[in-house]
C-alpha cells in the first residue's frame, strides 16, 4: 500500500498537546498554537453529533444522520487512490479476457479442441499445441495429463490434491495458458504474493463455516485478494460483493465504513452465500457459477434440462450463460492448479513477493477519532492502521463506538498511551446543504474549519464543482480539543525523520508562556506534503508561503519530495 496522506483531519483535530498537557514534540513540526489558530475548537460541551450554528432566517440544516443516510460521497481521497489502483488491475484482466476470447473456450468443447478461442486469440496456438502433444508415458512421468504436461502425475492424483472439483479440459487449459500469457502473468505473480497473506486465514474461516477449504480460489479470481478492488459492476472487496447482496449477508455499508472490504467479515459472508448456492444448485461448479451470474439464471438453466455446468457452458451465445460465467468456473480451476504447481508453470519463487498476515488485537474506540491519533498511541504508522482496517472510508473512526484493529505486538504500548490521549481526541460533525452562492471557502469560514478538511471528508477533489443541494459532512473538534499535526512514524523511523525537519516547540504543564517561534525555518518536503498542508502546519497563509519560496502559482506548482521549503512563522 502506498503512503497515505491524511490532510483533512491532520488539520482538523489531533489533540496531543493542548494547554496543560505534557506530551512530547508534535510530529511534522506543527506547533499547537499555530494549529489551534488554523482550526478553533467547536463550542460544544461534549463529543456528539451536533447541528451547526445558523442564522435565524435560514432553514434548518439536516442532521448528520440524515446526511449519512443519503450520502453517496466517494471515499477519502487517499483511500480512493488505493481503490483506483486495485480496480485498474481488475479492469486490465477483464479487458484481456475479452480480447483473448478465452471465456468462450468451453463452447463446443466436446467436438472441437481450441476453436472456441477464436482465430485471433493470442493463446490459441498454445492450447492447440497442448492438445496435439504426444501423451505417451515417459519414464517417471507415466500417466501425465495430456493437456497439462507440466504436471508430473496423472489426473486422479491431481484431483486428490484438492477438496473442490477439478476438471482438466479445453476451457480450463485455456485459462492456464491465459494466466501464463505476457499481458496477464505479472498480475498472477502479484496474486501469488498476496495469497501468502490471506490464504491460510481464509481456509480457516471456510472450514469453520463448513465449506471446502480450496474455495479460497474464488477470492483469488474475484479480486486477486485485493481488499480495495472495485469492479465495473460495482462489486467491492476481496470477495466482490455488490451492495445489496453484501447487506443481505450482514456487511455494513455507510458513509464511514464498507465491510465488503473487511477480509474476514466478507469471507464469512461469502461462505454463507456459497453454502446456500450449493444447497440450491446441488453442485459446487454450479454454486460458483451462481456466485457470478446469480442463482436465478442457474436454476432456470436446470429447469431447461441442463444438468451440469459444462453442459450449460457448451451452449453457444447467451441463451444459457453469459461469456463471463462460462469462463468463471474454468478460471477458478486454472488458478487452483497453477497456485499449487506454480513453479511447474514458470512462476519462480524468487519473483513472488510474499506478503504476511499481521496478527492483531481489537481495541474499543468510543468516539470518532483520527486514525493518526490511534497510530500514535500504538507507535505505528497510519498506513499500517489503514492496512489493517480497509473497511474504513474516512481517516477517522465512525462517530460511534468502534472496534479498531492494531498490531498485536503493539497492544501493550497502545494500552499505556491511549488513556492520556482519549479525552482530547474526539471529533464532532455537522451537516450542511449547499445553497446558491455557497462556496467551500464560505462554508469553511462559517463553521470555522479548513476548506480542505471539508473537501477531503466528502471525497471532493475540486472545490469548483460544488452543486446546489449537495449534502456535506463538516468535521469539527469537540470542546477543549486542540489541533496538531498527524501522528509520527514508529520509533524506528523517528531518527531519520528528525534529520529531515526540526521539531517545533510545544506547551508543557510547567510552561508559563508559549515557546518563541523561530524567525526562519527550512524543512524538507516529504511524501504526502502539499503547499496547503505545510501552510496549515505552521499557521501561515498559503500566499505568504508561496512568496517566500518564489512560487507564482500554487495550483500548477509541482512539489517534489526532498525539496527544501522556507517557512517564516509569525511573519507576513
Amino acid at each position: 500500500m502506498r503512503h497515505i496522506r491524511t490532510t483533512f483531519l491532520a488539520v482538523s483535530v489531533l489533540a496531543l498537546a493542548g494547554p496543560g498537557s505534557a506530551q512530547g514534540p508534535v510530529s511534522r513540526g506543527a506547533t499547537v498554537e499555530a494549529a489551534a489558530q488554523a482550526l478553533p475548537a467547536a463550542d460544544v460541551p461534549e463529543a456528539q453529533i451536533v447541528a451547526p450554528p445558523k442564522p435565524a432566517q435560514r432553514r434548518q440544516e439536516p442532521s448528520v444522520d440524515d446526511v449519512i443516510a443519503n450520502a453517496d460521497a466517494p471515499d477519502e481521497p487517499a483511500i480512493a487512490e488505493e481503490i483506483e489502483q486495485e480496480s485498474a488491475e481488475l479492469e486490465d484482466l477483464r479487458q484481456a479476457e475479452e480480447a483473448s476470447r478465452v471465456q468462450d473456450a468451453g463452447e463446443g468443447r466436446r467436438t472441437v479442441g481450441a476453436d472456441g478461442l477464436g482465430l485471433e486469440s493470442p493463446i490459441r496456438d498454445r492450447v492447440e499445441g497442448a492438445l496435439g502433444r504426444d501423451a505417451t508415458p515417459r519414464g517417471e512421468g507415466a500417466g501425465r495429463i495430456p493437456l497439462l504436461p507440466e504436471i508430473d502425475h496423472d489426473l486422479a492424483t491431481l484431483q486428490a490434491e484438492y477438496d473442490i472439483p477439478i476438471d482438466v479440459n479445453e476451457a480450463v487449459v485455456a485459462y492456464v495458458r491465459f494466466f501464463q500469457s505476457p499481458s496477464v502473468r505479472a498480475h498472477f505473480v502479484k496474486w501469488l504474493g498476496r495469497s501468502h497473506r490471506y490464504m491460510e486465514r481464509y481456509r480457516k474461516i471456510l472450514k469453520e463455516e463448513g465449506l471446502p477449504e480450496d474455495t479460497v480460489f474464488l477470492a483469488m479470481i474475484e479480486s486477486g485478494f485485493g481488499n480495495f478492488a472495485y469492479s465495473r459492476a460495482k462489486a467491492s472487496g476481496p470477495w466482490q460483493f455488490i451492495a445489496a447482496t453484501g447487506k443481505s449477508y450482514g456487511l455494513k455499508q455507510d458513509f464511514w465504513v464498507d465491510e465488503r472490504r473487511d477480509p474476514e467479515r466478507s469471507a464469512r459472508a461469502a461462505a454463507r452465500f456459497l453454502k446456500r448456492l450449493r444447497e440450491q444448485t446441488g453442485d459446487w461448479r454450479l454454486a460458483w457459477a451462481g456466485y457470478n451470474a446469480g442463482a436465478g439464471r442457474i436454476l432456470a438453466a436446470q429447469k431447461k434440462g441442463y444438468d451440469d455446468f459444462w453442459a450449460m457452458a457448451d451452449v453457444p451465445g447467451k441463451k444459457v450463460l453469459r461469456a463471463e460465467t462460462k469462463g468463471y468456473v474454468p478460471k477458478l480451476m486454472a488458478a487452483a492448479i497453477i497456485t499449487k504447481h506454480h513453479e511447474a508453470f514458470g512462476f519462480r519463487q524468487d519473483e513472488i513477493e510474499r506478503q504476511a498476515w499481521t496478527d492483531y488485537e481489537e481495541v474499543d474506540v468510543p468516539d470518532a477519532t483520527l486514525l493518526a491519533v490511534i497510530a500514535r498511541a500504538a507507535g505505528v504508522s497510519e498506513k499500517e492502521i489503514i492496512d489493517l482496517n480497509p473497511e474504513l472510508r474516512r481517516a477517522c473512526t465512525p462517530p460511534r463506538p468502534y472496534k479498531i484493529k492494531i498490531p498485536a505486538e503493539r497492544a501493550q504500548a497502545f494500552a499505556e498511551a491511549w488513556p492520556a490521549l482519549r479525552a482530547r481526541t474526539r471529533l464532532t460533525f455537522a451537516g450542511h446543504v449547499v445553497r446558491r452562492g455557497d462556496s467551500i471557502g464560505r462554508i469553511a469560514q462559517r463553521y470555522g474549519v479548513p476548506a480542505q478538511g471539508i473537501l477531503e471528508m466528502n471525497g471532493l477533489k475540486n472545490a469548483r464543482k460544488l452543486r446546489v443541494g449537495t449534502e456535506l459532512i463538516i468535521p469539527r473538534p469537540a470542546a477543549g480539543v486542540a489541533v496538531a499535526a498527524r501522528a509520527p512514524e514508529p520509533e524506528s523511523r523517528r531518527t531519520a525523520a528528525a534529520e529531515r525537519a526540526a521539531p517545533a516547540p510545544v506547551r508543557t504543564a510547567s510552561a508559563a508562556a508559549p515557546a518563541a517561534k523561530p524567525a526562519h525555518q527550512t524543512l524538507r518536503v516529504r511524501a504526502g506534503d502539499t503547499l496547503w498542508s505545510i501552510a496549515q502546519r505552521f499557521g501561515v497563509e498559503l500566499q505568504d508561503l508561496c512568496r517566500w519560496n518564489g512560487i507564482k502559482n500554487p495550483r500548477s506548482h509541482k512539489l517534489m519530495v526532498g525539496a527544501m521549503i522556507v517557512v517564516r512563522p509569525g511573519r507576513g
